[in-house]
């Protein structure tokens, strides 16, 4: 009986490391189709975190990183630069109301004028019929004739050129008026559209900015992982002669078990003394199986799962990221044109605004020219009032007519007077309305546009670099395309490896099966029962079986199986099991 299980266990251990063999030489096949694949793969890998890098290393300069706050400061400012004109534009409205208002207090100053000047006309009249009627009596008086004569008609002239120049500037203000109060409702317009338009190209220049930051660097986290695994499968592969050298450690205990239980001579006596050794020598094979079989699992799941992730590796939203921030540019483009094309425009009409308005000034002038030949005008009918009563007491009883001659002019004079205040009133009014347009004017002028103009050469020029950085990004992009399909296509060639290194390793289950079946058999007690037939020296059992070992692992395992004790979880030598996926 003991002969026959001697047999049959040394046949079960021949068969083991025939099958042991046959799965060294298939392995070897897949693990250097494995190798090839991979190690072409390092080549890619390093070349898309190169083009990644560079792409990250452009979208962070500095040029970059000033469009978007370039872009809400143009915001900014094209928002004051509006609100600053539609504010004076109110105003200027205002004012135009305060000139009307003026102009009208002109008018009537002018048409009182215009009555005075017609009575003073009349006086001349009756005091050159007078001269006449008083013959040589008269004679002292004809310069006072001469004098109201000539003085109505400068004063006529006088009231006429204001006149005809008041109603030039009420047509004017009118004109403006109508402008004005046409323009301010579309400025609001302008000013609300470029508020809702400039806030959806800033989102939108954010959102493909954001991606233009962000989605490169994702891709070479991705990929950075990617490559780590890649290497790690590459120092897996190259373990595997570890592992092979473990398999081949098996196999020499094989051999030395056989050799063991089927020892020279007498069967019987080598089973006598080696079965419990042989048992002893079994397990730690068991074990030392087990761990090779977990070991090469987890690289082989490793190869599996880094394969299936290179294949979803995709750069298409890198690759679209390019045209996409550049349509986005186009977009800031198209805003920054609006805001010019309305800075134009808002500028030729505060050019028309402030010809319209600058006839203030000269209105000024007109009315302080006026003024002065008023009170020019008041010193002369003074004078004429006092020599037409002079005349009138030198003539004597003759002079009643001359007498009321001289009460008339005197209240035309008073009236004048009154005239003249009314008129340095409006004067007054006028520089207070100038002071002001001067004021307002100066949102209108070249120094207001100065800011605008500012931001729009910093937009253009962050613009600029936005294009060329979109550019580049896309040229990269098309390139990392191009290593990741061609990186899938290497990938691809090794079709089913991870699968075959499986199938191959998966006939270690029944090398395992006929070994612990063969371990059974030799641990059947012999007929007598005597226990101590079961021991063995460990001591002794440690030393024949790792003199050949090279790994720790080895020595740890064959300490665990001597024990009785759970065998060493088999540790990774590569990265981890996840690869982020684009």
């Amino acid at each position: 009986m003991i002969a026959a299980t001697t047999t049959g266990a040394v046949c079960i251990l021949e068969k083991a490391n025939a099958e042991l063999d046959a799965v060294a030489r298939a392995t070897e096949r897949e693990i250097q189709a494995v190798a090839r694949a991979f190690e072409g793969l390092t080549g890619y890998t390093d070349t898309i975190l190169e083009l990644t890098a560079a792409i990250v290393a452009s979208v962070e300069s500095e040029s970059i990183s000033s469009v978007l706050p370039g872009v809400r400061t143009l915001g900014a400012v094209a928002r004051r630069f509006i609100g600053e004109r539609l504010q004076a534009t109110t105003e200027i409205l205002e004012m135009v109301a305060a000139e009307v208002k003026v102009l009208r207090q002109l008018s009537l100053v002018t048409r009182g004028q215009s009555v005075i000047a017609r009575k003073t006309k009349a006086l001349s009249v009756l005091t050159n019929i007078e001269v006449a009627h008083l013959g040589t009596v008269g004679a002292s008086f004809q310069n006072l004739a001469l004098q109201l004569t000539e003085f109505s008609q400068s004063l006529t002239d006088n009231i006429q050129e204001l006149a005809r120049h008041t109603d030039d500037r009420r047509g004017a203000i009118e004109e403006t008026r109508r402008v004005l109060s046409a323009e301010l409702p579309r400025q609001r317009e302008n000013l609300a559209r470029i508020e809702v338009d400039l806030a959806g190209a800033l989102a939108v220049a954010e959102s493909g900015l954001t991606r233009l930051s962000t989605t490169p660097e994702q891709f070479r986290t991705g990929m950075r992982d990617l490559a780590e695994q890649v290497a790690g499968v590459v120092s897996a592969i190259q373990a595997h002669d570890i592992t092979r050298q473990q398999i081949e450690h098996v196999q020499e205990a094989f051999t030395l078990i056989s050799a063991k239980i089927g020892a020279d001579g007498n069967p019987e006596n080598a089973m006598a003394d080696a079965r419990p050794w042989a048992c002893a020598g079994l397990t730690i094979q068991i074990y030392q199986l087990r761990t090779i079989k977990e070991t090469v699992a987890n690289w082989g799941n490793q190869i599996k799962t880094c394969m299936s992730g290179i294949l979803t590796v995709s750069a298409s939203e890198v690759v679209g990221i390019g045209p996409m921030v550049l349509d986005q540019e186009k977009e800031v483009s198209s805003q920054l044109a609006q805001i010019e094309l309305l800075e134009r425009a808002s500028q030729a009409y505060s050019d028309s605004v402030r010809d319209t308005l600058g006839g203030l000034s000269t209105l000024m002038h007109l009315v302080s020219e006026h003024l002065r030949r008023s009170k020019s005008v008041r010193d002369c009918l003074q004078l004429l009032t006092f020599n037409s009563i002079i005349e009138a007491t030198h003539i004597g009883a003759q002079a009643n007519a001359i007498l009321a001659i001289a009460k008339n002019i005197e209240n035309i004079s008073a009236e004048w007077n009154e005239f003249t205040r009314q008129s340095g009133l409006a004067m007054q009014e006028i520089l207070q309305l100038v002071e002001r347009t001067n004021q307002l004017m100066e949102a209108f002028s070249e120094t207001s546009n100065q800011a605008l103009r500012e931001a729009q050469v910093q937009t253009r020029t962050s613009l600029d670099s936005l294009r060329a950085t979109a550019a580049f990004a896309a040229g990269r992009a098309k390139e990392m395309k191009i290593a990741t399909e061609n990186m899938q296509a290497k990938i691809a060639e090794a079709g089913t490896t991870g699968t075959m290194l499986d199938a191959c390793f998966g006939r270690f289950d029944a090398v395992l099966t006929e070994i612990e079946r063969a371990k059974r058999e030799l641990e059947i007690d012999p007929p007598d029962g005597k226990d101590g037939e079961n021991r063995y020296d460990a001591a002794e059992v440690e030393r024949l079986f790792s003199a050949s070992y090279t790994t720790e692992m080895e020595r740890e395992v064959m300490h665990a199986a001597l024990r009785g004790a759970a065998p060493p979880v088999a540790q990774q030598t590569f990265a981890g099991n996840s690869v982020e996926l684009f």
